[in-house]
């Protein structure tokens, strides 16, 4: 930017003040032009929408059944309803407890199961990304595993 001392207002040269109102114009607009001309340059990817954010529906219920008689009823009964893909058992607290996942053969619906005798509980979660698919895995599940308790 241009400056200039300050000069009495009797002592300007009104053909000097114009030609750098000019000159601070002309700059001004070749600014403007040259960042309209960087900001055209970008190339921007345009944006995509969002993932689809999981949904999980649980439910659990009170049992006295052991470990072993939940894991094989568990196991059976979703194998039926098409979970039998990468199924895995982890055991905890000494192999008193146990989480069961399985995946779903054709659907991207996840089962996960905990058994805690202990506790007397079982609990499943079902989990996916279509909310109505989802649902009704969980309740098909539900009925089949819990029944109506």
């Amino acid at each position: 930017m241009l400056s200039m001392p300050a000069a009495p207002s009797s002592s300007v040269n009104p053909q000097l003040t114009q030609e750098i109102t000019g000159e601070i114009t002309e700059a001004r607009s070749g600014l403007g032009t040259l960042v309209r001309a960087f900001a055209s340059s970008l190339v921007l990817e345009p944006v995509s929408d969002p993932e689809p954010a999981p949904v999980v529906y649980t439910a659990a219920i009170h049992t006295s059944a052991d470990l072993v008689s939940s894991l094989i009823g568990i196991t059976e009964l979703s194998r039926d309803q098409g979970f039998n893909r990468h199924p895995e058992t982890i055991y905890g607290d000494g192999g008193r407890n146990a989480t069961y996942h399985v995946d779903h053969s054709s659907l991207p619906i996840s089962l996960s199961v905990n058994c805690n005798p202990l506790r007397q509980t079982v609990a499943i979660a079902v989990s996916g990304l279509d909310s109505e698919e989802t649902l009704r895995c969980f309740q098909a599940l539900e009925l089949t595993l819990f029944g109506s308790c």
